[in-house]
């Protein structure tokens, strides 16, 4: 059989089918899906991680481009592993960790953020610059996601996540600049613990209680909307 023909009979059986998928909280739900138009939905926070200064390391180098990618991928990976979410790229600079709503409310997901933003801005930053700046930020929405697996094979599933939140989540993530590492959608805000929206300081000898987060206004699809974002720290090791 030709390659037309086969893209041919495989472009019809696709057009006529429509995609079946499976409302879940497991991610071992993966495993049951295949190629063809199924797929799973997740009500979840994600976290959406955007590498800024990828685009500037390539034109540097393409292999320093690469390291400092791996650097990331691999400290993110291991902190989805410790922490329950599940981990996948999304592009050639940006990855996202994805927390169900049954097992993972928003604050446990932004406290993951927070502290993920001070690991690398503390204890992984030399290593980091010894190549390159510290250039990332993250951005948080919650809501319903769809994925479905574009490789089949069991051992490394490929994941394509589909969901307005990932772009909302995305879109906060470009917004960010240094030094604020981590972005909320409002929804997330409004949802959060008290204990992970103020903090304690002295400030003229008076101990009081202030606000972590930054309101900024911004623009996601053709709507004016409100995200907050920080630079507070918080390392994993207070548990």
């Amino acid at each position: 059989m030709s390659l037309t023909q086969s893209l041919l009979e495989k472009t019809i059986e696709l057009s006529n089918v429509d995609v079946t998928y499976t409302n879940t909280s497991d991610f071992n739900f993966i495993d049951t899906l295949d190629t063809n138009c199924n797929a799973i939905v997740l009500e979840a926070t994600v976290i959406y991680f955007e590498i800024k200064n990828i685009p500037i390391l390539l034109k540097t180098g393409k292999r320093l481009a690469a390291r400092i990618y791996k650097i990331y991928y691999n400290s993110l990976q291991e902190i989805c592993k410790e922490t329950g979410g599940y981990f996948s790229c999304y592009s050639p600079y940006s990855f996202l960790m994805i927390y169900p709503k049954h097992h993972y409310n928003v604050s446990y997901v932004v406290d993951v953020a927070i502290k993920t933003a001070t690991l690398f801005c503390t204890t992984l930053r030399e290593p980091i610059e010894k190549h390159s700046h510290i250039s990332f930020s993250m951005g948080i929405d919650h809501g319903n996601i769809l994925g479905t697996k574009t490789i089949s094979n069991d051992k490394f599933p490929q994941m394509v996540w589909f969901s307005p939140d990932i772009e909302k989540a995305r879109t906060i993530a470009k917004e960010c600049q240094r030094p604020f590492f981590v972005g909320l959608s409002g929804t997330v805000y409004h949802h959060l613990d008290d204990s992970l929206k103020r903090t304690s300081k002295r400030i003229l000898g008076i101990k009081k209680e202030v606000d972590i987060w930054n309101r900024v206004a911004y623009e996601f699809d053709n709507v004016k909307k409100h995200l907050y974002q920080t630079n507070f720290q918080k390392p994993f090791e207070e548990d």
